[in-house]
Order: C-alpha cells, then sequence, then structure tokens
C-alpha cells in the first residue's frame, strides 16, 4: 500500500505538487503535510531546486487562497453554521496578532479560516496576497527538506514538531518581525519625504 502511494507521488511529479498545494490553499480538508513530505522523500531536491519548487508551491498556494479571501468578502457574515466555530476562533486569532495572523497561520488548519476572515474584514489584498506568500514559503522549504531528512516518515516527523514547533514559532516571528520593520520604516521615510516636498512647495 505504502509502496504504490509512493509510485503514485512519483508518477504525478511537480504538477501534482502543485495542485496539492492549491487543494490546501483553498482550504479544502486534505493531507497536504503527507503529500510534500513524500516528494521530499523521493526526490530528495538540493537547496537550490528546494527553493525553486517551494517558490513554485507558495504561488500555488497564495492564488488559491483568494478563493475563500474573495468568499469572505462576499459572504460577509452569512458563513454555513459548520464553520461558525472556526470562524470564531480564526477571529480570536486574527485579531490577537492583526493582519500578521495571515502569515503566521500558514498553512496550519487555522489558516483555512484566517482566509474568509481577512477577505471579511476587507483586508487589501495586495498585502493578503504577499503575507499568505510570506507564511507558505517558508513552511514548503523547510517541509521539502524535512521530506528527505525524515525518510518521508510522518509519525517522525509529527514527532519531532511536536518537540521544537515552539522554536519554529519563534523564527517565523522574528523574521516576520525584521521583514514589518523594514517595511515601516521605509514607508514612514517614503512619507517623511513627500511631507517635506509638499511642505517646500507650499513654501514656495
Amino acid at each position: 500500500m505504502v509502496q504504490q502511494f509512493l509510485e503514485w507521488i512519483h508518477a504525478i511529479g511537480l504538477p501534482g505538487l502543485f495542485l496539492v498545494m492549491v487543494l490546501e490553499g483553498s482550504s479544502l480538508p486534505f493531507p497536504g503535510v503527507i503529500m510534500v513530505l513524500s516528494f521530499g522523500y523521493l526526490f530528495s531536491p538540493g537547496y537550490v531546486d528546494t527553493a525553486v519548487i517551494a517558490l513554485g508551491m507558495s504561488l500555488s498556494y497564495s492564488l488559491a487562497s483568494l478563493i475563500p479571501y474573495y468568499l469572505g468578502r462576499k459572504l460577509e457574515r452569512h458563513i454555513p453554521k459548520r464553520m461558525k466555530k472556526g470562524l470564531k476562533k480564526g477571529q480570536l486569532f486574527f485579531n490577537k496578532y492583526g493582519i500578521w495572523s495571515i502569515a503566521l497561520s500558514r498553512p496550519f488548519g487555522i489558516g483555512n479560516y484566517i482566509s474568509y476572515v481577512a477577505g471579511m474584514s476587507n483586508v487589501h489584498l495586495f498585502k493578503y496576497f504577499t503575507l499568505t506568500f510570506l507564511g507558505i514559503y517558508p513552511w514548503s522549504f523547510v517541509m521539502i527538506l524535512l521530506g528527505d531528512y525524515f525518510n518521508g516518515n510522518y509519525e517522525a516527523f509529527k514527532n519531532y514538531f511536536s518537540t521544537y514547533s515552539i522554536y519554529g514559532y519563534g523564527a517565523v516571528i522574528l523574521v516576520l518581525s525584521i521583514i514589518f520593520l523594514f517595511y515601516y520604516k521605509k514607508s514612514k521615510r517614503e512619507k517623511n519625504l513627500i511631507t517635506d516636498i509638499k511642505e517646500r512647495g507650499q513654501n514656495n
């Protein structure tokens, strides 16, 4: 059974991997992590190839995540009852971390609901897409490498992740904080420059 599954993964190749990320991004319940780990185990790509593959995975996921995002914008509060519990958790997470919850929640279970919440909260499309990409790219890169490291063994991966996940979250938060500070300072400088130019124009 396992051998047949691995042969199937090998047969579908990269297009299949990208399709997996589309399913994940569209918030459909799908065991994507098992597929990604299996791909890393079978193909064992190097760091450069992994970076390129992760780019394709992230774009596939981010584009597909626009589906729940737009559904959230259109449906707003008219969401099916079966989703309300998850949406409530997603809303609490969003209220706590703001738009950065979009990046931090990828591609974990709560991230599926964050996509809807972001749409309902009218988060700007560019910010939503960018944060989704920033959140999913590191995950995609690391999962491919871990698939090779753990030989596609999901149980071994799960035990490792449950032990060291706190460090993983800390690293992600640190990286995202640095990115946020960089763009915040850049935006502030640009605004100050525009203000100075306007003031000089008025004085002249």
